[in-house]
């Protein structure tokens, strides 16, 4: 890998990356150990390949060792694989094949990675791991107790532990050593012998190994000199656990992520851990600067620098006048009105054929199914993706699909096209005497996703397109094959649009009690005026912060899944989850802090955007 000249390769990585100097620090950074914050379209990844590709030829990996990438998930594992496949060769020489950089670099997720682990050496924590790792399927701890002969094959006592372990990782508190021996003891003797696993016990398993076998971990910790982590603001406590156990003193690290695009608190991705772990190993910290997806709306850009300066500044930002963001927005009366208006715009923005639009809400309720209603009786076609992780529905769809998947590939791995068609329509048959949105819709996503794989994933090897569509069935991430779904208009909770995006977003129901759920605590509430809307505390007390700022992430993350334009829509009147209506309602605070000023939505034209 050193047929490259480094001169020549900043000189040509520089030019690529058009001057930007916070990507440049980055590539060239002479420390060993970086923590990168880079929110979405600050050119995260090509930083990352060109960081990886100087290290390469400035001979800072040592032949013949590799480097290992995580991310979240494996469907975002494999789109970096690809890129990287497809990028390093042209930085490093012709002579670095991707196959040559696939043997140089792991890129993988969590569990992934963890798999790869037990494949070599299971067995010597339980000899029934000598088997396929991927015959078993993976459950979550409390799912167990919805499957008859799971339940019956535990006590009361031992089902209470496993579900013990689960809140104790929800809560962001690794278990101690003990729990996890306990833990994967009843894994080993019931679930195993069942061809079951959890998805905690894929990497306690391998927490357990590596404690009780200090050679594999040395193995592991030798093999990868550098550690690059995507989404690492998405860690948790058990994934940073893992990570710590092959760091060495000299282990060269690549983290990057973005604090503000955290919002998976609520299943135990550890709070203030990009800020905790640069401290702990002294890291040098960067922060990407420039947005390119933005760079020609200058009132997108403005919004997405001013939510970050709050989320900094705790809410108390510096912004000058001429710096406040005007972001377009519907206030109505009612929320028939609201929907009314959302669905004007989205035929408006629909008249553009290529265009995409997503109406986006924080959670699932009767206001959204107004929007829906709405949408029907005006002709529009759309796609449902208002499903959630924990839905009977959703988790019994991808359970069935894990099951039939492992059955039908399980061994021979042989997976093409003609195979893969056969595949999605056996889940149709199995489903063809079942009727509703959430089903209609998971079948879409199969069938979107089976076309993606067969096609632009042709060129994949068998073993990752087998490894791709287990990971998703059995993390319950199908929603995230929305992104393949023919359909113009997409309809999605904001957890669900995670790492999407589209053309233009409609962030919908921004509403005080909906868009936060604070309001009972805060004391704006109490000291309220008649006007519409809502404002932040002028002190906001300790007890509110980091909730409010959990709040803060999921609505950045809501308005930036748009490439080109994103809108706030609201009513006086909402739901709450039992259907009881409430009027007299306000726009939420997070709409209107400082550095945000909403305008008309009819009165705004969306800045022309310059071809690629």
């Amino acid at each position: 890998m050193h047929d490259v000249n480094v001169s020549d390769l900043k000189e040509l990585i520089s030019s690529q990356h058009g001057g930007d100097e916070k990507q440049l620090e980055v590539i060239f950074s002479e420390s060993p150990r970086l923590i990168v914050e880079a929110p979405a379209g600050y050119g995260k990844t090509t930083t990352m390949i060109s960081r990886i590709a100087y290290l390469f030829a400035s001979g800072r990996i040592p032949n013949p060792k590799r480097i290992l990438g995580l991310t979240f998930s494996v469907n975002a594992a494999l789109k970096v694989k690809r890129e990287v496949a497809e990028k390093l060769p042209a930085l490093l020489g012709t002579k670095n094949s991707p196959i040559a950089i696939g043997e140089r670099v792991t890129i993988t997720n969590y569990h992934g990675f963890c798999k790869g682990v037990l494949k070599k050496y299971g067995y010597l924590v339980a000899d029934v791991l000598r088997k396929d790792i991927n015959l078993f399927r993976a459950v979550g701890d409390s799912d167990i107790e919805r499957q008859t002969n799971l339940k019956t094959a535990l006590s009361s006592d031992e089902l209470q532990k496993l579900k013990a372990v689960e809140a104790s990782i929800k809560e962001a508190s690794v278990p101690d050593s003990q729990t996890i021996e306990e833990y994967n003891d009843i894994i080993v003797k019931k679930l195993l012998q069942l061809n079951y696993i959890t998805h905690n016990a894929v990497i306690l398993l391998v927490l357990q190994l590596f404690a009780k076998y200090n050679e594999v971990r040395k193995f592991y910790q030798s093999y990868y000199p550098l550690i690059v982590v995507d989404e690492f603001q998405d860690t948790n406590c058990i994934a940073w656990s893992l990570l710590e156990a092959i760091i060495l003193e000299d282990t060269q690290l690549v983290f990057l992520g973005d604090p503000l695009q955290r919002i998976y608190g609520f299943i135990g991705a550890l709070p203030d851990i990009m800020s905790d772990v640069t401290e702990k190993y002294g890291m040098t910290k960067v922060a990407l600067s420039k947005n390119y997806r933005f760079r020609d709306n200058p009132e997108m850009l403005k919004l997405d620098k001013n939510i970050r300066a709050n989320a900094v500044s705790c809410f108390a930002p510096v912004i000058e006048d001429n710096d406040v963001a005007k972001v377009p927005a519907y206030w109505e009366a009612t929320q028939q009105n609201e929907a009314e208006k959302v669905v004007e715009k989205v035929r408006a923005l629909g008249s553009d054929t290529t265009a995409k639009i997503a109406v986006l809400f924080r959670a699932r309720g009767m206001n959204a199914e107004i929007v829906e209603t709405e949408l029907t009786n005006k002709g529009v076609s759309y796609f449902y993706g208002m499903f959630t992780d924990e839905d009977a529905e959703y988790v019994e769809f991808h359970n069935k699909c894990q099951e039939m998947f492992i059955r039908r590939f399980g061994r021979s791995k042989s997976i093409n096209k003609k195979a893969l068609k056969g595949f999605s329509d056996s889940i149709k048959a199995a489903y063809v005497a079942t009727t509703g949105k959430t089903i209609d819709s998971l079948l879409r996503l199969l069938d979107a996703l089976v076309e993606k794989v067969s096609i632009d994933y042709a060129d994949l090897m068998p073993e990752d397109k087998y490894t791709l569509l287990l990971d998703i069935f059995e993390n319950r991430q199908l929603k995230q094959a929305m992104e393949y779904v023919n359909s113009q208009v997409i309809l999605s909770t904001v957890h669900g649009a995670k790492g999407l995006e589209w053309d233009y977003v409609i962030l919908s129901d921004v509403e005080q009690w909906v868009m936060t759920f604070l309001c009972r605590d805060c004391p704006s509430l109490r000291n309220g005026t008649n006007t519409n809307a809502c404002r932040l505390p002028q002190t906001i007390p300790d007890t509110m912060k980091n909730s409010l700022l959990d709040d803060l992430c999921v609505f950045y993350v809501g308005l930036t899944r748009a490439r080109k334009q994103a809108y706030i829509s609201a009513s006086a009147e909402r739901f709450n989850a039992r259907g009881q209506q409430f009027t007299n309602g306000k726009i939420c605070c997070l709409a209107l802090i400082k550095g945000v000023k909403l305008i008309k939505a009819d009165e705004y034209v969306v800045p022309e955007m310059k071809k690629e």
